[in-house]
This record gives structure tokens, C-alpha cells and sequence, in this order.
């Protein structure tokens, strides 16, 4: 959150234009690196004694944090986006046209 409000405060002292987006089911892009097996859920018809293969996350998953950040991490590199030593949810891109800051906040709630 400190970085949050530094951001808000210095944008605001140099007029800088903030732009905001909520992602709702971000969790669900990442993607699993070792096997996690579930039970199926309600209603889904398997054979019985057989569980279900995740192959990307869900919410409530413990690693759902982490392969979320991984997968936006290795997207955000690509395209150009440096991370900041300060914070690891500070990028950074900059170019000929200037400089763009992007500062992930995850609220849990």
C-alpha cells in the first residue's frame, strides 16, 4: 500500500494521468506448474474413483497467487516492462514516447 499511496502522490504533484483496472477472475490465467488433482465438483459426472486435473488455477487454490504472478510477470517482461528493485509490483517501460509505470495491487478481499 505505500507504494500505492507514493505513486498516487507523485502523479498527482506532476500531473500525471492515472489510469486504473479491476481484473475480476485473474487467478484463472494462471497456469500450473506441477500436478494438483481435485475432487469433481458437484454435478459433474465422473466414473467413480476418479479425480480431475487442474490445468490452470482456481480461486481458493493455494498456488493461485503465485502462478497468477508468474504468468503476468513473463507477459509483462515481454512486451517491455522492466521490474522495479524497490518493488516487485512496480514495471517500468520506457521509451522515446516517455515513461509508463504500472503497479499491481491484488486486494483479497
Amino acid at each position: 500500500m505505500t507504494t500505492v499511496r507514493t505513486m498516487i502522490a507523485v502523479a498527482t504533484s506532476r500531473s500525471w494521468t492515472i489510469s486504473q483496472m479491476d481484473v475480476k477472475n485473474a487467478f484463472l490465467h494462471g497456469e500450473l506448474h506441477e500436478e494438483v488433482y481435485m475432487h469433481p465438483p458437484p454435478g459433474v459426472d465422473v466414473p467413480s474413483g476418479q479425480v480431475c486435473r487442474l490445468r490452470r488455477a482456481l480461486y481458493g487454490l493455494k498456488q493461485a497467487p503465485r502462478a497468477w504472478y508468474e504468468r503476468f510477470v513473463s507477459v509483462i517482461l515481454e512486451v517491455g516492462f522492466s521490474p522495479s528493485p524497490h518493488d516487485p509490483a512496480l514495471f517500468i517501460h520506457t521509451s522515446s514516447r516517455g515513461r509508463t509505470l504500472l503497479l499491481l495491487y491484488v486486494d483479497h478481499g
